[in-house]
């Protein structure tokens, strides 16, 4: 009977306790923050849209709601505050780079989610290009 009591006590206990990464008081998950594209280790062009979605409501620091970092190859401190997906990310030099970002509250500190994809910036804008007709005339 004293094993059964424990067992029931353990189980109320952890019930009470919610599941992992959930407040058990509102139900509400830590916050976060996801890249839905471009792909990880997509080919792009040196524009390109950076698409991302959030657990909280986004919009400019002054308006009280969280906003997103976004940055380039490791280079936490040299950001720009987006507020609304998607973002242009533009004039990347051709090859790998990582893209990252950040959930911040409105008063730019740390809301505890961020996301890291890595991109392949191209030429060709991400495909590989024609191939072009020669006129045959040697030039």
């Amino acid at each position: 009977m004293r094993k059964i009591l424990i067992a029931l006590a353990a189980s109320a206990l952890l019930a009470g306790c919610g599941t992992a990464g959930t407040d058990s008081a509102t139900g509400a998950g830590a916050p976060s923050v996801t890249i839905t594209g471009p792909a990880n280790n997509a080919d792009v062009a040196g524009t390109f849209p950076l698409e991302f979605t959030t657990s909280e409501e986004i919009g400019p620091p002054e308006s009280g709601k969280h906003h997103v970092h976004v940055f380039t190859d490791g280079h936490t401190d040299d950001y720009t505050v987006v507020t609304a997906s998607p973002f242009q990310i533009a004039g990347l030099p051709p090859g790998k780079h990582t893209v990252g970002v950040t959930l911040q509250n409105a008063d730019h500190s740390p809301a505890g989610a961020s996301a890291e994809i890595t991109v392949n910036v191209t030429e060709g804008g991400g495909q590989a290009p024609e191939p072009t007709q020669s006129s045959g005339d040697g030039y």
